[in-house]
């Protein structure tokens, strides 16, 4: 059976109408930006870069706000170390601000998936277990959302539930396969329609949405409803 994750992007690319994507995408939420991105948006004029400290701080608290509570306050000076230094390293190898989702080639996969593994597994936090602090990695789902934050045109967000419908529980490989799937689901139903790929966020009813923002949002909410069917 193929995974549900992999069925909703084929729906997506091969099968449902503007209309009922559409329907979809507004049954997840509004379409303008949650407080939090209109936020960070703020704090960063809409282009986050890691080598400013106060991009990081903006970015950080964003990430909280979307749901990696492992990412402790207490701990905000250990995450800003994990996000420079992976920044350090990582900046000049991953896709330019530039970068479209579905005009990523196979060296800017390649470098995405292995940046994502190196922030994933770096620590960024404590955690209290019996007594005594230990160390917590970044993770899958604050590494994916930190991407979506700096290439907001690239780069997709996910959380466990998505990466569980892929059939994988995390790693670069498992993400990179989530842009080539997400990358040709967008480019089969712009060449169903015959328009533009740049075209799908107003056709769709999302015309502040980057594409990778509604590749999420369309699995977010058919995954929570194949869920709740079963």
């Amino acid at each position: 059976m193929d995974e549900l994750g992999v069925v909703v992007l084929d729906d997506l690319r091969a099968n449902m109408s503007p209309a009922d994507i559409a329907r979809n995408l507004a049954d997840f939420g509004p379409a303008e930006p949650d407080r939090a991105t209109r936020r960070l948006r703020a704090a960063t004029g809409g282009r986050v870069d890691l080598n400013d400290a106060a991009h990081r701080l903006a970015v950080i608290t964003w990430l909280r706000a979307w749901g990696c509570r492992h990412l402790r306050r207490a701990d905000t000076p250990r995450t800003d170390e994990a996000l420079r230094t992976w920044w350090a390293t990582w900046r000049g190898q991953l896709p330019g601000s530039q970068a479209t989702l579905t005009g990523l080639g196979e060296a800017d996969l390649v470098s995405a998936g292995r940046a994502y593994d190196a922030l994933r597994a770096a620590p960024a936090a404590r955690r209290s277990v019996k007594g005594s602090d230990i160390d917590v990695a970044f993770g899958d789902t604050a590494t994916a959302k930190l991407l979506f934050a700096i290439r907001p045109q690239a780069f997709p967000p996910w959380d466990e539930r998505m990466r569980l419908a892929f059939g994988k529980p995390g790693g670069g490989a498992a993400y990179v396969r989530l842009l080539r799937l997400s990358a040709a689901a967008l480019d089969g139903l712009a060449g169903r329609l015959g328009v533009p790929v740049s075209e799908l966020p107003a056709i769709l009813g999302r015309p502040e949405s980057t594409l990778p923002r509604i590749v999420d949002e369309f699995l977010l909410i058919r995954i929570a409803r194949s869920r709740h069917s079963q």
